[in-house]
């Protein structure tokens, strides 16, 4: 949530009438369309305690031009200032996490399962997004596992996610981030956490990293099979 730099004044109501406040600065991107914007403001509410403002922006983008709130505060209860500083806009439209093809072929299925995953963490439901990553994760490496040893796919389809790269990852990179994403990912659906410094951004890290390994694997494994001999 960019802001920027620069204060600026504006007139908000407050009970029968209206009174100046300064702001931190407009926000810098669109929640709609996300793009990088110089907001258009349209209008400021003062809370009744004057602790809070509530204010209305509209996108400047010509395919956009959606209406989003922007909320500004006070740091504690008690008013030192009239700077009221950002802490929130909303609604925030959900943006999908665009895969590469090699990722879509080897697991639609992770792909399917990340984006909802994210779509639940956008909506605050952390709860439920991390065993939702961890989830995905589980179909992304077995998937994987499959691809390279499709004899072994019942098998693989019914051990543990960490058996599994135990067993049937080999490459060492995807081996690593993956199980250290599965050891956090475990931490999301058990009742006491392990790795109580880490959290679900360190998965969804892991889970890139994974992600990006098998792509760099895939992509080596077609230019060696269409460049097998010299011409």
């Amino acid at each position: 949530m960019g802001v920027s730099q620069t204060e600026s004044s504006i007139e908000a109501e407050w009970g029968e009438g209206e009174i100046a406040l300064r702001i931190s600065g407009f926000p810098e991107s669109c929640p709609w369309c996300h793009r990088s914007i110089h907001a258009n403001f349209r209008f400021a509410y003062l809370s009744r305690d004057a602790l809070t403002i509530e204010t209305v922006f509209q996108c400047p983008s010509s395919d956009c031009q959606h209406l989003f709130m922007a909320f500004y505060g006070q740091p504690s209860r008690t008013i030192t200032s009239n700077l009221y500083d950002l802490f929130d806009v909303q609604p925030v439209a959900f943006q999908e996490r665009q895969f590469s093809p090699q990722i879509v072929s080897i697991s639609a299925p992770f792909v399917r399962i990340f984006q909802q995953a994210a779509r639940a963490e956008l909506s605050g439901l952390t709860e439920i997004a991390g065993p939702g990553y961890r989830k995905a994760l589980e179909f992304l490496v077995k998937d994987y596992a499959i691809s390279s040893e499709p004899s072994q796919a019942e098998i693989i389809r019914t051990k543990p996610l960490g058996k599994v790269i135990d067993d049937h990852v080999t490459d060492k990179n995807v081996k690593s981030t993956a199980k250290r994403a599965a050891w956090l990912g475990n931490d999301e659906t058990h009742y006491y956490r392990i790795w109580a410094d880490q959290d679900i951004e360190d998965m969804k890290t892991l889970i890139e990293l994974t992600v990006r390994w098998i792509e760099s694997e895939e992509l080596t494994r077609d230019y060696e099979r269409r460049m097998a001999a010299n011409p």
